[in-house]
């Protein structure tokens, strides 16, 4: 794979599909696009390129399986430049198809590559798949490649904070920033990284705001601006930055609470019976534990004191069973799951789609019998997982209402989470998620277990007792010994996580309560979660 020599063509057959292929495109004829760009990859199987624009047509079609197998041709192919194989493999995890992208990663080492912007840029894409160790090498090698290249610095300092190396990820910032002072990602993550001179942060932050960025970058500065005013405690001016830094970011994602709305009242017509159906796969070597609950509400914490026990891998957050359920479906859609997925329910088959996400967390499992699946939101699919997967388990955290709201407010994601920028749009979801746990609760019980935030933290001991008897093993005290571990944590978390189990993030918002009125009128009281 991606080593072989050109094969022969049609050249002449290749250039006029080719060329038929953009003039349809150009007159947005996309089904006669996708044909004539298929005819002209039929006659040069080498070209990757080719392949990929087919990629891009069945993924716009939301046509998932096309695509995906589209892709996989396309690995057959003859990588010619970096810049070839960076987009393959993009396209190879558009299509979740993580574990070949690992395998060309360890074809193609970090000797291979031409330049530090391309080891940069594979770095990215492997530590958004999981593969930390793989990605580290990779921007290390990129660093060394180039010690004054800008994205190589932030990926590297990116690197360090996954693996807790924190005063070598201010080094590479502070690198990165003397020779683009203002570049907004890297203000930002020097901002969590709680460096002495703040002040000389906050005057770089606020010159590169007055100097001017694009909406995504003011974004990054007002988050640390916040960052750095609320580690000084002057709560005025941070809580000043946030608004400013969400109401640029809400104008800036595409949230559509009634669509919500739909959705979660659809998936509360889940049933017994469905859900207890049979046809699921069951693999006694290999048992998922699904750590569920809103973003920021501890479920990194959950998912480390659970790995910490020797029989259970923690595998991260990963989208692997989203990419199982597009398969199932046959459907390409964003975020964890899609109203028409969950409109078609009964129709899938639920052990190919118990099997296809096995096989694709075996490779993080590391030959465990037990590994752990974070990504928070999966509580939406709860319903999918419990019945293709008969021996999964749910530990679902629940935190204080106010906290995890604050939270989600002071946390800047990626495209997870777009309720997270307004008060009300978080009150109005939290609303939706309390009454789709609840309907879990109804469906699974024995299967689900509660976990509070607050206890977590303040009986770390009993807590992970609990835990491994729900997971039906014994306690093991390294599973509370958090700080002691060296692999890399790479959600909003990573960098409390390496100071052990912290017992005063809880009551964080009274900093903020007279600016967080809406939000407190809202959920002071909601049980469960007080």
């Amino acid at each position: 794979m991606l080593m072989s020599q050109p094969a022969a063509i049609d050249e002449a057959r290749f250039r006029k599909h080719l060329k038929r292929a953009e003039a349809y495109l150009a007159q947005g004829l996309r089904d006669d696009a996708l044909a004539s760009y298929s005819a002209a990859a039929d006659a040069n199987p080498d070209d990757i390129p080719t392949r990929l624009k087919v990629v891009d047509l069945q993924l716009a079609a939301r046509r998932h399986n096309d695509a995906r197998q589209a892709a996989l041709r396309a690995t057959s192919g003859f990588v010619s430049s970096p810049r070839i194989a960076l987009d393959l493999v993009g396209r190879l995890l558009a299509v979740g198809e993580s574990q070949v992208v690992v395998q060309i990663a360890r074809q193609l080492h970090p000797g291979m590559w031409d330049s530090a912007q391309s080891l940069a840029e594979m770095a990215r894409h492997l530590t958004l798949l999981g593969a930390h160790d793989l990605a580290d090498g990779f921007a290390q090698a990129a660093v060394r490649k180039d010690p004054r290249h800008p994205p190589s610095l932030f990926m590297m300092a990116t690197m360090d904070v996954f693996f807790g190396r924190m005063e070598s990820a201010a080094e590479h910032c502070e690198r990165c920033l003397a020779i683009v002072p203002g570049e907004p990602s890297t203000n930002w993550l020097m901002s969590r990284l709680r460096q002495p001179d703040a002040g000389r942060r906050i005057d770089r932050i606020r010159a590169a705001l007055e100097a001017g960025a694009t909406p995504e970058g003011q974004v990054w500065l007002w988050y640390g601006l916040h960052n750095e005013l609320h580690d000084q405690r002057d709560y005025a001016a941070s809580w000043e930055a946030l608004s400013q830094a969400c109401a640029i970011k809400r104008r800036l994602v595409d949230f559509d609470p009634a669509r919500e709305t739909q959705m979660y009242d659809t998936l509360r017509r889940w049933n017994a019976h469905e859900v207890a159906q049979p046809g699921g796969h069951r693999d006694p070597t290999l048992v998922p534990i699904f750590v569920i609950g809103l973003h920021r509400s501890g479920t990194t914490l959950a998912e480390r004191i659970l790995s910490g026990h020797p029989a259970i891998q923690g595998a991260g957050e990963t989208y692997e069973f989203t990419t199982a359920l597009r398969r199932a479906s046959g459907l390409h859609f964003k975020g964890e799951t899609a109203l028409e997925v969950i409109q078609a329910r009964t129709t899938l088959d639920y052990g190919q789609l118990g099997r296809d996400y096995l096989d694709g967390m075996r490779w993080r499992a590391g030959g465990k019998q037990y590994v752990t699946e974070k990504l928070p939101s999966n509580y939406v699919n709860v319903g999918f997982i419990a019945r293709a997967l008969p021996q999964a388990r749910f530990v679902h955290l629940r935190r204080n209402a106010i906290d995890v709201g604050l939270s989600n407010l002071r946390t800047l994601f990626n495209e997870a989470c777009p309720f997270s920028y307004d008060q009300m749009d978080f009150v109005e979801h939290h609303g939706r998620y309390r009454a789709l746990m609840q309907r879990w609760r109804e469906l699974l019980p024995g299967r689900l277990l509660d976990v509070d935030y607050d206890e977590m933290v303040a009986q770390p001991e009993a807590t992970a007792r609990k835990l491994a008897g729900f997971c039906g093993l014994e306690y093991d005290p390294a599973m509370v010994r958090i700080e002691d571990r060296k692999d890399a944590v790479a959600t909003a978390s990573s960098v409390m996580m390496r100071e052990g189990i912290r017992k005063d993030r809880g009551g964080l918002w009274q900093a903020y309560a007279q600016w967080l009125q809406p939000m407190i009128d809202k959920l002071s009281d909601i049980p469960g979660y007080r």
